[in-house]
């Protein structure tokens, strides 16, 4: 939970501005985009001027959010000083983008989930034990009495219906289902949110998964798996990046498998890696040896090792920490 004073800090820093900005992680999941107009709409709610924008800006798989059409591309361009930078489910301050970094200007406030978050910027609310971002911002907006709409409500639904894999994963606690019931009662549809998220894929997304499928790797008598995307893979099924999401979770069906992840070469020359891990496995702790971060069951890294280097050197980080 978050300290009263960290709730009073921000209700002051809200008191004093009239024009906000918030901004999360590029290649936004869920929570990112769920949490980013959340908040946005919430403060417009109050009467604040307001900008909701991404390195990456919207996803049309996310389409579906409300307000999801004032989202915007990060632009180069610096906002007015007097805007205060919100940030979002965003663990580390270099994930808000190449356009963010040319403003030369840190966020005012950081509020995330992620354990491996330090802290970025001069007012942080920092919850690790939520299991989302978007549930943060529930206790903040239930906390300081702001406008809960149902607009509002079904974007914090969606952020943490998708961190928790659909109210599965470890951190989701009955106080979870608590606050995703106050969100049902708020105006979140629980059908339609989860319609949206789980049975509205392309066609192109269900032929990248036939080409993922044959390129899966087992080790360590099955309790390792893993696939790697490939350019190749996209130009044969005409998906695109957005449409991975949710992939490794295929590997994670399998019974014996312990740790799960998948790779991909980037436009910009790095190596992304996606972990995944039940629990005997630290997979936040390997990510970190490459930069990386998240959490002790699910984290993520970028490198600029090649995919075949960084296979073999996740592979033995994992041998590690595997029981013989």
């Amino acid at each position: 939970m978050l300290h009263p004073d960290l709730l009073a800090s921000l209700q002051k820093l809200c008191d004093r501005h009239e024009r906000f900005l918030v901004i999360s992680h590029v290649r936004p999941d869920g929570d990112a985009y769920g949490s980013t107009l959340g908040l946005a709409l919430c403060l417009q709610a109050m009467g604040k001027d307001v900008r909701a924008v991404n390195a990456d800006g919207l996803s049309p798989l996310f389409e579906f959010l409300p307000g999801s059409k004032s989202l915007t591309a990060t632009l180069s361009a610096a906002p007015e000083p007097d805007r205060l930078i919100i940030a979002v489910d965003c663990a580390d301050q270099r994930r808000l983008g190449a356009a963010f970094d040319q403003w030369q200007r840190p966020p005012d406030v950081n509020i995330d989930h992620h354990v491996s978050n330090p802290g970025y910027a001069p007012l942080n609310l920092i919850d690790a034990e939520s299991p989302a971002t978007a549930q943060v911002l529930y206790e903040i907006i239930s906390g300081l009495k702001w406008p809960l709409t149902p607009e509002v409500a079904a974007n914090l639904y969606v952020g943490i219906m998708t961190d928790t894999g659909n109210f599965r994963y470890r951190q989701t606690t009955a106080h979870t289902f608590e606050v995703a019931a106050r969100l049902v009662d708020a105006g979140a549809d629980p059908t339609d949110l989860a319609e949206a998220c789980y049975q509205s894929f392309r066609a192109e997304r269900l032929l990248l998964i036939s080409e993922v499928f044959k390129a899966i790797h087992f080790a360590d008598r099955n309790r390792v798996a893993w696939f790697s995307l490939t350019p190749e893979m996209y130009a044969i099924s005409g998906a695109i990046p957005d449409e991975t999401e949710g992939l490794i979770e295929y590997l994670q069906a399998v019974k014996t498998v312990e740790v799960a992840f998948l790779l991909e070469s980037l436009p910009d020359g790095l190596t992304r890696a996606s972990m995944r891990s039940r629990g005997t496995v630290d997979v936040q702790r390997i990510c970190q040896e490459f930069g990386g971060g998240g959490h002790r069951l699910a984290a993520g890294l970028r490198t600029k090792l090649d995919p075949v280097a960084l296979e073999k050197k996740l592979l033995d980080l994992i041998a590690k920490q595997l029981p013989s």
